[in-house]
């Protein structure tokens, strides 16, 4: 079939964990910061350029997340994955660590999670214990990309969290991974939880961030 060898090479990279960054065309570049109350809080690039409105021109990075979280292309996750862990390997905020976990899907989606198999491939770039669905939903909440507004972002997720296993952070040093950085809420949400079960550090890394209303 034509065109089928690139579809085979990526189906071996996922099933054997061979592929990277180089495989997906992704050139290491200086980390952009993400806001809030964390330690420490980083994304590998923004989601779209910033000249465009809401769906215009994306990054490759944003074409690749969106292909990965939303076409199906589960084969694209070792490679983000794995650039995320080297973008994190890099920085000296995140020396330390000691669990990598991620935030759960606000809605019903298949497994594996998008969010838990891109910190699948962080946590065996940093050679650091994963927990994959530590924090658990205590509530329906909506599509967090459903809602424009900061402040009914905030109210969806408030109170949305919990940790399963509290002994297994306490008094530890948390990555927790997102595919992507919007308003901020649902990291800090799952931040909250994650003191609140007495972690000793909580740091955070995502694919892309979007531009925000607000900054445009």
């Amino acid at each position: 079939m034509r065109g089928s060898g690139g579809a085979f090479a990526l189906l071996r990279s996922w099933l054997g964990g061979r592929g990277g960054p180089e495989t997906l065309g992704l050139e290491e570049c200086a980390p952009i910061p993400l806001p809030g109350p964390w330690t420490r809080g980083i994304a590998m690039a923004m989601h779209s350029v910033p000249e465009v409105d809401d769906g215009g021109r994306k990054t490759r990075e944003g074409e690749l997340l969106s292909r990965f979280k939303y076409g199906g292309e589960r084969a694209l996750g070792p490679g983000l994955g794995k650039a995320l862990g080297r973008a994190v390997r890099g920085d000296p905020a995140y020396e330390g660590l000691e669990v990598v976990t991620h935030i759960p899907a606000t809605h019903r989606t298949p497994a594996p999670e998008p969010s838990c198999e891109l910190a699948r491939w962080v946590a065996r770039v940093l050679h650091v214990r994963f927990l994959p669905r530590l924090i658990a939903r205590t509530r329906r909440t909506c599509l967090q990309k459903e809602l424009s507004d900061r402040g009914e972002k905030k109210r969806n997720v408030t109170g949305a969290f919990r940790v399963r296993r509290g002994d297994l952070v306490q008094g530890r040093k948390v990555l927790l991974v997102d595919d992507v950085y919007d308003s901020g809420a649902t990291l800090e949400e799952g931040r909250r939880a994650l003191c609140e079960a007495r972690a000793r550090e909580v740091v955070v890394a995502t694919i892309t961030r979007t531009w925000y209303r607000h900054e445009r």
